[in-house]
């Protein structure tokens, strides 16, 4: 029966080579193994739910049991909703703790895995996961509700790093994140790369940099479409962050206008913090690109600013001059992609 199939296969058959060491260690005495409850918990609810098992989950047990340590668990192909709703119940009933990555890519989960993770995220205590991925996954504005609940005020304190590329949910999608995000202490790193964000969506992402207890230290933003209004209010933000250290703008659909420039200039002069820029894909000028030399001389605190390849050879080594040689840091803004 197909019940019969999903009890079965939790456990290595017979095919399978004997455990070599290292093996994970043992509870000890009076200690309970929460991973062994986990693995019971799922195989029952498996059965009692009649879902298919996730090769990945599969493996991840595999590991497990072979060497003690599966803290990242990765996700790269298609599952059945319910099952992975099944395995985060169970580990969410188990309180089972110990993972710190986990990372979904092109998995077509869409919001429904976003909600099963989201559930075991909001545990009290919460599990150690300071890494979350949706890569290209299918996450719209309602996930994006999600994440900012688990997110927010009363939400998770152990994330610190957030990725949500290629995810096209767009203006309304960032609005929804920032309910959360903009009251968050704990994250350092977030990308929004390839998520279709307008021109009217930088707003909310400035709502996240100024929250007085930020802590973002990398923001990426790269092939949005945040043109000259969107970046402007970006750049407004990061006015207001005490951590933030590179913004990535690549290829954001905006030009050198006297406001974008200005905005620029105001950020390499007054936030020493932030040291890291990429400018490049857009449409910047020879005048533009100048402007910003002329504003970098004296500005130590500067490791790496790009600007797009249509700028003049003079303009680019100027730029070049600048941001190498700090402390060897700076040779890696010399290669364009």
């Amino acid at each position: 029966s197909s019940r019969g199939g999903l009890s079965s296969g939790l456990a290595p058959g017979p095919s399978r080579k004997p455990r070599m060491a290292p093996k994970k260690k043992p509870a000890a005495d009076g200690e309970v193994d929460l991973f062994e409850e986990f693995k019971k918990k799922l195989k029952k609810n498996e059965q009692e739910f009649e879902t298919p098992k996730i090769p990945t989950v599969t493996e991840i047990i595999r590991r497990m049991d072979e060497s003690g340590d599966a803290r990242s668990w990765a996700f790269d192909t298609e599952f059945d909703p319910m099952a992975l709703r099944i395995v985060f119940h169970s580990l969410q009933q188990v309180k089972y703790l110990d993972i710190e990555a986990l990372r979904f890519w092109k998995c077509n989960g869409g919001d429904e895995s976003v909600r099963s993770v989201c559930y075991y995220l909001d545990m009290d205590p919460p599990p150690n996961v300071k890494d979350l991925q949706f890569c290209d996954n299918g996450v719209t504005t309602l996930g994006c509700e999600f994440l900012a609940r688990t997110l927010g005020p009363n939400g998770n304190k152990m994330i610190n790093a957030l990725t949500l590329d290629y995810n096209p949910f767009g203006t309304a999608g960032v609005e929804k994140l920032s309910l959360g995000l903009s009251q968050n202490a704990t994250l350092r790193h977030l990308s929004l790369q390839y998520c279709n964000i307008g021109e009217d969506g930088g707003q909310y992402i400035a709502h996240i940099l100024m929250f007085f207890k930020n802590a973002l230290e990398v923001l990426r933003l790269r092939g949005n479409y945040l043109g000259n209004p969107g970046v402007v209010d970006v750049l407004s933000g990061a006015r207001r962050s005490k951590a933030l250290a590179e913004i990535d703008l690549y290829d954001n659909k905006f030009s050198d206008s006297d406001e974008v420039v200005d905005s620029i200039k105001y950020l390499i002069l007054n936030t020493p913090t932030l040291k890291r820029y990429d400018l490049s894909g857009n449409q910047l000028s020879d005048k533009g690109a100048g402007e910003l030399v002329r504003v970098m001389i004296g500005q130590a605190h500067l490791e790496k600013v790009l600007v797009n390849e249509q700028v003049s050879t003079k303009a680019w080594e100027a730029l070049e001059e600048f941001t190498s040689g700090r402390k060897g840091k700076g040779k890696k803004g010399k290669k364009k992609k």
